[in-house]
């Protein structure tokens, strides 16, 4: 498949200036500012992600399947069949920057369907299911704009003056097994947590494991508390030192 993550990273690097989306626009011609909060910008980067895996997986016969719910992974299955056992999951993320330049995600859950393989909860099709797990994931800089800006409401005549609430935006696309660290995503969630580090480094796939089969392995034994993993594993580390006396 690295022929087509290949065309699906030319496409999207193609499409540069469709990331400069300023607005939600009404049929009255009204554009309301997006401002910078993530889980609105994450939406838009996956809208302008879609027609390119759309087109991509249609040269190719591929079906694409998205969830009914939004909970569910993937945002995009790609099928030669209902009953094909190779289908890919492609998830969409997105972050910004820190000072520095690195950044991170959270990568799904690490408890149910990832555990269980024959389970439909949360995820379109059972895990067993997918050969592979993708993830295009878009960064970018945030920019600080006057609340009185996001509070306005602009005529589509208007676009440049619109303040956008991001800049250098940058993507790559990767397996998710290949950018995974060995620790949770977020607080108290069972999320798995991705490297971090800057865009190159993404882009390399320079996570920690050595196999898909050993990302699966160890989070499929990590443990949701602090407490149960003191007795088990919380690094890698201390995963192979566990699987391989």
């Amino acid at each position: 498949m690295s022929d087509f993550m290949e065309a699906l990273t030319s496409q999207l690097a193609a499409r540069t200036g469709f990331y400069e989306v300023c607005g939600i626009v009404d049929r009255q011609r009204r554009v309301y500012p997006l401002g910078s909060d993530t889980k609105v910008l994450s939406t838009i980067f996956e809208l302008i992600a879609r027609p390119v895996i759309f087109q991509l997986a249609a040269e190719r016969g591929y079906e694409v399947v998205e969830p009914e719910s939004q909970n569910h992974y993937p945002d995009f299955t790609l099928l030669k069949s209902k009953g094909d056992h190779a289908k890919i999951a492609i998830d969409v993320k997105t972050t910004y920057r820190k000072q520095n330049g690195t950044f991170y995600y959270t990568l799904g859950g690490y408890t149910s369907f990832i555990r269980e393989g024959n389970e439909r909860k949360n995820i379109v099709f059972p895990f067993n299911e997918y050969a592979e797990h993708w993830v295009i994931g878009f960064v970018y800089d945030r920019v600080a704009t006057k609340k009185s800006a996001a509070a306005h409401i602009f005529d589509v005549s208007e676009l440049a003056t619109i303040p956008l609430a991001f800049s250098n935006v940058e993507f790559f696309v990767q397996e998710k097994w290949r950018i995974s660290s060995d620790r949770a995503g977020s607080g108290n969630t069972t999320n798995i947590g991705s490297i971090t580090g800057k865009l190159d480094e993404f882009r390399s796939g320079n996570g920690i494991f050595e196999s898909e089969e050993e990302f699966l392995a160890y989070w499929r034994g990590y443990e949701r508390t602090g407490a149960e993993r003191r007795t088990a594993y919380s690094t890698i580390a201390g995963f192979r030192g566990r699987t391989r006396r």
